[in-house]
C-alpha cells in the first residue's frame, strides 16, 4: 500500500527532468520527499517546473504578499528590479505564509510584477515553515497558479531580450537597494511615483532619464554627477539642496532654500505645460524637510509653480523647468515633490514635466488620471515589444489611454491579454510618430499586458 505515495514522490522529483527543454520556469521550494506535498502536487501537476529542496539562503528573498499592505508588492518588485543585474530568478517568500494575510490572487499579481521587472523565473518558498498544510497549500495556491501560469509563460517569452524603459533612480544598484523589507532611500522616488502612472526602471539600461532624491545623489561622484546631467533629470528639492551642498549648484543652474511650509500653497503657472491647469493651487501635507524654494540662476528657466502665502503673495518659484548648456534638462519639484499622495492636476504635471526631461521618449506615457503601474519592455535598439499594467486601486479603473513609443510602422492592432480571458484586439491611432491606444476597464488589483509584434 505504500507504492502511491513513494510514486507520487518520485514523480514530483522527476519533475525537472520532463520539463528538461528549458530552464526551470516556476520552482517550488520543498521537501521532494514530502508524501503530502506530493499528493497535493499530483492535483495541478502543470503548476511547476520542478519542486527543490531548501539550499543556502538566496541573496534576495521578498516576502510572501501581504493582502493588508498589497502596494508593497511593487516596492518589493522595484527592489528585485535594482537587484537584478545580480539574480534573474525572483524568490518570492521566506519560509512562511499566513492564511490571514497571504492570498492567491496577491501571490500571482506579485509574480507577475516580478516578471515585468525583469526576472526571466520565479521561485515560491513559503512551505518551510508549515503554517498551513500542504492540502490548503494546493487548493489555494496552486490552483491559482495553475490558471495563471499560460499568463505569466506568455509574457515572460515575448520579452526575452528586453528590459524594462522610463526613468532609473540613480544608485539603486548599490548595497542599500538589497534591504530585505522596506524599499531603501535610494528607491524612494520610484516606490511613490510608479502607481501614478510614471514609468520607472531600477537597474535597467534601457533609461530615459534619472529620479533624483538626497539619498540618490549622497554617493555620487563627480563623472557620474556629469552623466546624470548630461541627460534628463526628474529632481525634487532634497536633491537640490544636496546638489548645492556638494558645490553642484553653478553646473544645475539653480539653488534651493528650505522653507516654512505652513501656510504655503503653490499655484500653476502660465507656462504652456501647464495647459489646461493654469492657476490650479496645490495645497500637499508637507513638511518644512520636504519645502524647497528654488532659485534658478538660468534666465531661460521656466517656472511651472510658485508659492503663495496665506495673504495671497506671489513667492519664490516652487517648480522648475531648466534646459542645460550641456544638453541636459532638469524638472525640479520643491513642495513635497515625490509624494505618494498627489491630485491629477499634480500627477499631469509630474508626468509631464518627466516626458519633458526625457525629451519625449517615454516609452509610454498614462494619458488619463490612474493609481496603475505601467512597465514598458524594451529592446536594445529601443523597439517596445510590451506594456504591463497593474491596476494599484482597490476599485476598477475606467478605460484608459497610453500613448506609445517605439511601435513598428504600419502597426494598426495590439493584442490586450488578462489572465483568465481570451486575447483582446486593441485599435491604434496615430499621433505623428506616437501611437494612442484605449485600454479597457481593468478590475481592482488586476494586471494584463500589450502584446506589441515587431
Amino acid at each position: 500500500m505504500k507504492f502511491f505515495p513513494v510514486f507520487l514522490a518520485l514523480l514530483v522529483s522527476a519533475l525537472p527532468f520532463l520539463r528538461a527543454a528549458e530552464a526551470p520556469f516556476m520552482t517550488l521550494i520543498g521537501d521532494p520527499a514530502d508524501t503530502a506535498l506530493a499528493a497535493a502536487l499530483a492535483r495541478y501537476p502543470s503548476c511547476f517546473d520542478a519542486v527543490t529542496a531548501p539550499a543556502a539562503e538566496p541573496p534576495f528573498i521578498f516576502a510572501f504578499p501581504d493582502g493588508n499592505q498589497p502596494r508593497r508588492m511593487v516596492s518589493e518588485a522595484l527592489r528585485f528590479a535594482a537587484s537584478s543585474a545580480q539574480t534573474t530568478v525572483a524568490r518570492i517568500g521566506d519560509g512562511a505564509a499566513f492564511a490571514s494575510s497571504a492570498t492567491a490572487h496577491g501571490l500571482c499579481v506579485q509574480s507577475f510584477l516580478m516578471l515585468a521587472y525583469g526576472a526571466d523565473a520565479v521561485e515560491f518558498d513559503f512551505l518551510r515553515n508549515a503554517h498551513e498544510t500542504a492540502d490548503r497549500f494546493a487548493s489555494v495556491y496552486f490552483s491559482e497558479l495553475t490558471f495563471w501560469r499560460p499568463f505569466l509563460q506568455a509574457y515572460a517569452r515575448h520579452n526575452r531580450e528586453t528590459h524594462p524603459g522610463g526613468l532609473l533612480p540613480f544608485h539603486a544598484q548599490s548595497a542599500a537597494a538589497l534591504k530585505p523589507r522596506t524599499p531603501p532611500a535610494t528607491l524612494h522616488a520610484a516606490d511613490v511615483l510608479a502607481p501614478l502612472g510614471l514609468p520607472v526602471c531600477p537597474g535597467s539600461p534601457h533609461l530615459a532619464g534619472y529620479l533624483l532624491t538626497a539619498a540618490n545623489v549622497s554617493d555620487m561622484s563627480d563623472v557620474e554627477l556629469q552623466r546624470v546631467l548630461s541627460g534628463g533629470v526628474l529632481l525634487d528639492g532634497t536633491a537640490v539642496a544636496a546638489l548645492q551642498a556638494r558645490g553642484a549648484g553653478a553646473r544645475i543652474q539653480m539653488g534651493a532654500r528650505s522653507c516654512n511650509a505652513q501656510q504655503l500653497v503653490e499655484e500653476f503657472t502660465d507656462d504652456e505645460l501647464n495647459v489646461n491647469r493654469v492657476g490650479y493651487v496645490w495645497r500637499p501635507q508637507a513638511s518644512a524637510e520636504n519645502t524647497f524654494a528654488l532659485f534658478p540662476s538660468n534666465d531661460a528657466a521656466r517656472v511651472i509653480g510658485r508659492y503663495r502665502d496665506a495673504q495671497g503673495q506671489v513667492l519664490e518659484a516652487a517648480s522648475v523647468l531648466i534646459e542645460l548648456p550641456t544638453g541636459g534638462r532638469l524638472a525640479a519639484f520643491g513642495f513635497d515633490g515625490f509624494s505618494t499622495y498627489a491630485s491629477e492636476a499634480r500627477r499631469r504635471q509630474l508626468l509631464l514635466a518627466a516626458d519633458w526631461v526625457a525629451q519625449n521618449r517615454l516609452p509610454v506615457f498614462v494619458e488619463n488620471a490612474a493609481q496603475a503601474v505601467v512597465i514598458p519592455r524594451v529592446s536594445m535598439a529601443g523597439d517596445l515589444h510590451s506594456v504591463a499594467l497593474v491596476n494599484t486601486a482597490i476599485d476598477v479603473q475606467p478605460p484608459t489611454t497610453l500613448r506609445l513609443r517605439g511601435c513598428p510602422t504600419g502597426i494598426t492592432h495590439i493584442e490586450w491579454l488578462t489572465p483568465r480571458e481570451k486575447p483582446l484586439s486593441l485599435t491604434v491611432r496615430r499621433e505623428d510618430q506616437d501611437v494612442l491606444i484605449t485600454l479597457p476597464a481593468v478590475a481592482p488589483w488586476q494586471v494584463g499586458w500589450l502584446r506589441i509584434e515587431n
